[in-house]
């Protein structure tokens, strides 16, 4: 979860630079306008994305001996107590996820409530149609703001016809433009997301991008744009609307200004909207989660590690169609062993006794899984997932198929919280997923030499 935030808070960031380098000084403001909200879609997204590469088969070889070689305690047949780093408590997350959902709540209350206020105010006052959208006559002395198809003035100005004709228009590209979801797109990321800076910086950029298009429209139907700028500077000091609607004043900079004024020539349009798409491109790689599926075979490193030599309960003979891909560890005395591939052994090794690596079962006793819920000593794996130790008391110990005692090194980092790890797998996913692993990517021993009876 932090990475994914991390990730997505990045992106936002590189998006947001970019915009601010290349596209806003520019009059390309619709095109713009799709830039910002499809940023916001895209750092949400892309860091979700899963990339699978599909290895060569010598790569999967490769990654089982790399396993091999990282656990030679596995050819004991006796169980060693291993000395492992466990994974770090994350009990204090919860309480940040608390309260980050608390703070969530309460962000999103107040957002529903402008919408309620905004409601009440189109209830309670007269309301006029006007050209496809709805004046609502307010009894305050306000400039116009806009709020979906609605458009807010002051009753006394507009009985008295002392709206100007540019304000209407400005308030009304709004309406036209829908320039109102972008807004509330936006405030509902920043309740949920209320801790991502770049959001508040998103939504800046989005609501001026908008008084850009507002201004264009403007003066492209009234044609005269000093007037329009006096008529602005004149409006700057009056009140204005909620947070969530369009208002004539926001950001009346010389930016805002100037960019009436501004022209942006085809060719330097078209060069910076083609840069933003292998932008997009080189973003969705670096984010994406790239998953080498060479290391599937190594899975067994996720679950306890290998320490049994047994036949039982699956024999993987010549016969097998599985036995041409398997990779055959042959063990030498006082030598490192040998990893070959079944066409390369020779007719003695052929000849030899084949045994798969794998857990058998062995089943915990009750007194075992009392003594396994004492959390400052034992920290509890169950099929590869921590669990508090408190739920070992929703298991009989006749539900365990294998389990796995590891002792924590001192440098470990819940090394003091607890001192031993317990790996347990329950009945169903011994037989339905670990034993499925086996036999997908079995390992077999052969012992060489052969020790005779006796000794």
């Amino acid at each position: 979860m932090i990475l994914y935030l991390f990730k997505s808070t990045m992106c936002l960031a590189i998006l947001w630079g970019i915009y601010k380098l290349l596209l806003e000084a520019e009059k390309i403001h619709r095109f713009n306008r799709f830039y910002l909200l499809a940023s916001l879609v895209f750092a949400i997204i892309a860091p979700l994305v899963n990339i699978e590469i599909a290895p060569s088969a010598e790569s999967k070889i490769a990654a089982i001996s790399r396993t091999l070689d990282a656990r030679p305690s596995i050819l004991n047949t006796i169980k060693p107590v291993q000395e492992i780093s466990a994974q770090q408590d994350t009990s204090w997350t919860k309480y940040a996820i608390l309260l980050s959902c608390l703070i969530s709540a309460l962000l999103l209350t107040r957002f529903i409530y402008n919408l309620f206020c905004i409601y009440k105010k189109v209830q309670k006052n007269e309301s006029i149609s006007y050209q496809g959208a709805t004046l609502i006559l307010l009894e305050e002395n306000i400039l116009p703001y806009t709020f979906l198809n609605f458009i807010f003035l002051s009753k006394v100005h507009y009985v008295n016809a002392n709206i100007e004709p540019e304000l209407l228009s400005h308030e009304l590209a709004h309406v036209r433009q829908k320039h109102s979801f972008d807004v509330l797109v936006v405030e509902i990321l920043r309740a949920v997301c209320w801790f991502n800076p770049m959001l508040y910086l998103f939504k800046q950029a989005i609501q001026l991008n908008h008084e850009f298009l507002a201004d264009e429209a403007v003066n492209s139907l009234h044609n005269n744009i000093t007037s329009y700028q006096y008529l602005l500077l004149s409006k700057a000091t009056q009140a204005t609307g909620k947070s969530l609607t369009s208002n004539l004043n926001f950001q009346i900079t010389k930016k805002r200004f100037l960019m009436m004024t501004k022209i942006t020539s085809a060719a330097t349009a078209f060069i910076k909207k083609a840069i933003c798409a292998p932008l997009f491109i080189a973003l969705a790689i670096c984010l994406a989660n790239i998953q080498l599926t060479a290391q599937k075979p190594a899975n067994l490193k996720l679950s306890p590690p290998p320490i049994e030599i047994s036949l039982k309960p699956y024999l993987l003979t010549k016969d097998d169609v599985n036995y041409q891909n398997a990779t055959i560890l042959i063990l030498q005395k006082k030598k490192f062993p040998l990893r070959k591939k079944p066409s390369e052994l020779t007719e003695e090794e052929k000849k030899m006794p084949m045994k798969v690596l794998y857990f058998e079962k062995e089943v915990p006793t009750t007194a075992q899984m009392k003594k396994w819920e004492d959390s400052k000593m034992y920290g509890v794996w169950l099929n590869n997932k921590r669990i508090a130790n408190s739920q070992l008391s929703k298991y009989k110990a006749s539900d365990i198929a294998n389990y796995f005692t590891s002792k924590l090194a001192k440098n470990a980092i819940n090394y003091g919280k607890h001192y031993y790890q317990i790996n347990l797998m329950t009945n169903d996913y011994y037989e339905n997923v670990y034993l499925k692993e086996v036999k997908e990517s079995p390992m077999l021993i052969i012992d060489l030499p052969v020790k005779k009876e006796g000794n």
